[in-house]
């Protein structure tokens, strides 16, 4: 073998040997990268899903205060509601967590409505809109939100200006069509409470 033919040979397995190393690297480098973002996913996702049911265990306790222990429960298919959960404290069953979803202005709105077992909203708890900034977002403000608080003259109407009556909600200035849908989705729990839940233990 010629001296040029043992130097292209000593070249080209040299080649392969550092192809071969550089391959193995960057499939362990790879490898590990992969386990180590399978991880970190798994421990975010639980950490985010553990948040989740935190925030929706304190709307649970805000709109029913009396409530302690919170089952959550098969709800029948509804353009409304999402969710039902009973609630429950120290003389038993107090009422139902109610979680509902309504078209907004900018999107779909989010919240909790507590119905006690007699019947009364006793609150709601927006947790989630699109709104726009200074006008349907703040549905989120106690001003609007706070006039839900122990209704029990149903359904509940949106009137403009100020509410006079049990069963008026004065709207947000400027954004009607967020007032109606929160008040819709709040007499749209009440319905479910009404057909599905009434004198339930």
């Amino acid at each position: 073998m010629s001296e040029e033919m043992k130097n292209d040979s000593v070249s080209f397995s040299d080649a392969l040997k550092k192809a071969l190393h550089l391959g193995g690297t960057l499939f362990a480098v790879t490898a590990v990268t992969g386990l180590l973002l399978g991880l970190v996913e798994n421990i975010t996702s639980k950490a985010i899903l553990q948040a989740e049911i935190a925030a929706r265990n304190e709307a649970y306790r805000l709109v029913l205060p009396d409530g302690k222990n919170f089952t959550e429960e098969s709800a029948k298919p509804d353009d409304f509601v999402r969710g039902v959960v009973k609630a429950e404290g120290d003389s038993g069953v107090v009422g139902w967590c109610i979680s509902v979803e309504s078209k907004g202005y900018g999107g779909m709105l989010g919240f909790v409505v507590g119905i006690t077992k007699d019947g009364v909203v006793k609150a709601i708890n927006i947790l989630s809109h699109s709104e726009t900034p200074g006008l349907g977002a703040k549905s989120t403000e106690p001003e609007f939100y706070g006039q839900f608080a122990d209704k029990s003259a149903m359904p509940l109407k949106v009137v403009k200006g100020g509410a006079s009556n049990p069963d008026e909600i004065a709207a947000i200035s400027g954004a009607t069509i967020t007032s109606n849908a929160v008040v819709s989705g709040v007499n749209a729990a009440y319905d479910y409470w009404n057909a599905n839940l009434k004198g339930a233990e």
